[in-house]
C-alpha cells in the first residue's frame, strides 16, 4: 500500500507540468482578449472571460511558486519562511 508521501512524490511532477501548461494557455488566451477589449470596448462575455483567465492563471502560478518554494526550502536556500506556503 502506497503511503501519502510516496503518492505525493508520484503526483507532483505531472501536477507541475499541468500547472505550467495551464498558466501558459491562460496567458496566451488573455492577450487577444485584452486587445479585443481595447479595440471594441468591454462587454459582458469578454469581461467574464478575462476574469476567468486571470483567475486560472493566478492559481496555476501559485502552484508553481509553491513548488519552487518547497524545492528551495529542501535545498536550504530559504532564510525567511513564508507561512502561507508552509
Amino acid at each position: 500500500m502506497i503511503n501519502r508521501v510516496k503518492l505525493m512524490r508520484v503526483v507532483r511532477l505531472p501536477l507541475l507540468a499541468v500547472a505550467f501548461a495551464v498558466s501558459v494557455i491562460s496567458v496566451s488566451n488573455l492577450m487577444p482578449l485584452l486587445v479585443q477589449v481595447a479595440t471594441n470596448g468591454l462587454n459582458l462575455l469578454s469581461g467574464l472571460l478575462i476574469m476567468w483567465n486571470m483567475l486560472v492563471g493566478i492559481m496555476a502560478v501559485t502552484v508553481l511558486a509553491k513548488a519552487m518554494y518547497q524545492l528551495d526550502k529542501k535545498a536550504g536556500r530559504i532564510r525567511n519562511r513564508v507561512k502561507w506556503f508552509e
